[in-house]
């Protein structure tokens, strides 16, 4: 692999497994990094996503896997074979040279130690390698973790960010959803956590003038398209049982879903539904729609709520998956969204959610309150986080020019 820049600032490394929401936060990460005047290497380990967009950034496609299921414990490559020790050993080796030749500033790793603990056959090394160059390791995370219930888990992950992590990035706000509440033992490490708040996708347009334009259909999104199929069964069949049955349906679907399945959906949906491969222009869709349908990632939800635009959320809980349900819950409380557990979703309860959703924005609506207008959070992550490397790599040049003054 080449790196194509003479000068690396800032190496990112980012795994996505199963959905497509690590991979979609990283990207808005680099792209406000370069923006503010930073150069980006942007390694990513996943199967390749045609529209993904890290603006300016170097990107290099290591060779792809994915988690075979929602267990996250058999890892495949692009091909569908399990990787054995060889596969691994190739890929960690491509990924520390292309390291090597990078030699950033910085080293930023999505999730780990937190999370990707499969991709320890290269993340260990990665880490190794980059103190031996000293060059400073950042972890990114979300705002919610997972829970883990394996016992010595949780103190494992303190021991390793203690050892090797020097600055932790929660990309949300503490004042809505603290670390402490999905990671108890995060005050052991509040020295290295620095909160950036949430990373989204800023609009161009003002809200006053989003909310201008005459908002109309539904839009119906299953995230990077791998444990959508309930919620694309749920949505086809709802359809008709709906008041809003005779608006423009769109559901969208990720790669991740097999070309098979999403061409059955396909044949089935109803007049009225169009079905569709992600879509770059996801954000403006959402921005017109009049309701949004999703699962309940970090980056759908935080955009849902940037277009304030009237949501149910479908959360994936399977597998002992916390993360989404109790972001689900924490809004829901709030009143910004509506919550449908994936064990109660029919296409009759979602039809029925559908309606009462309706209802209430048009109460909204005639008392001139918006949807996301009972919470506020902090959503200035992408500059918050560039700012703060920025800032942590010029220090470091200034330091470097004090000890070895020219």
């Amino acid at each position: 692999m080449t790196i194509k820049k003479s000068t690396v600032n800032i190496f990112i490394y980012v795994q996505h497994l199963l959905g497509i929401g690590h991979l979609r936060r990283a990207s808005l990460l680099a792209k406000a990094m370069e923006n503010a005047g930073m150069s980006v290497v942007f390694a990513s380990g996943g199967r390749p996503v045609s529209y993904l967009d890290i603006g300016d950034a170097d990107f290099l496609q290591l060779p792809a896997l994915h988690a075979s299921d929602n267990s996250f414990k058999i890892l495949k490559n692009i091909e569908g074979s399990v990787v054995d020790d060889t596969w691994k050993e190739q890929r960690k080796e491509l990924l520390l040279s292309a390291f090597r030749e990078a030699a950033p500033d910085v080293l930023l790793i999505e999730m780990f130690p937190f999370g990707r603990r499969q991709m320890r056959f290269e993340l260990d090394p990665l880490i190794d390698l980059a103190k031996s160059m000293n060059i400073p390791v950042i972890s990114s995370i979300r705002d919610i973790l997972t829970t883990h219930k394996t016992p010595g888990k949780s103190e494992w992950i303190i021991d390793r960010v203690q050892k090797d992590i020097d600055h932790v990035l929660v990309h949300g706000d503490p004042d809505f959803m603290p670390l402490e509440d999905s990671f108890p033992l995060a005050a052991k490490i509040k020295d290295k956590i620095v909160y950036t708040g949430y990373v989204v996708e800023h609009d161009i347009e003002s809200p006053d003038t989003r909310s201008a334009t005459k908002r109309e259909g539904v839009l119906i999104s299953g995230g990077g398209g791998a444990v959508a199929l309930p919620l694309a069964e749920a949505t086809i069949k709802a359809k008709d049982f709906s008041t809003l049955k005779n608006v423009p349906w769109r559901l969208l679907l990720g790669t991740n879903l097999p070309d098979q399945e999403f061409n059955d959906i396909v044949k089935r949906a109803p007049d009225g539904l169009s079905v569709e491969r992600n879509r770059s222009d996801f954000y403006t869709l959402l921005s017109k729609a009049q309701l949004s349908i999703s699962q309940a990632g970090y980056n759908t939800v935080m955009e849902t709520l940037m277009t304030e635009t009237p949501a149910i959320v479908v959360p994936f809980s399977a597998d002992g998956q916390s993360e989404q349900t109790d972001r689900a819950k924490k809004l829901a409380k709030a009143g910004v969204l509506s919550l449908l557990s994936e064990a109660n979703l029919t296409p009759e309860n979602l039809a029925q959610k559908i309606d009462d959703v309706v209802q209430k924005s048009q109460t909204q609506k005639s008392n001139t309150q918006k949807p996301g207008s009972k919470i506020k959070v902090d959503v200035r992550g992408t500059q918050k986080t560039a700012l703060f490397i920025k800032d942590l790599i010029e220090k470091r040049h200034n330091k470097r020019d004090i000890l070895c003054p020219k």
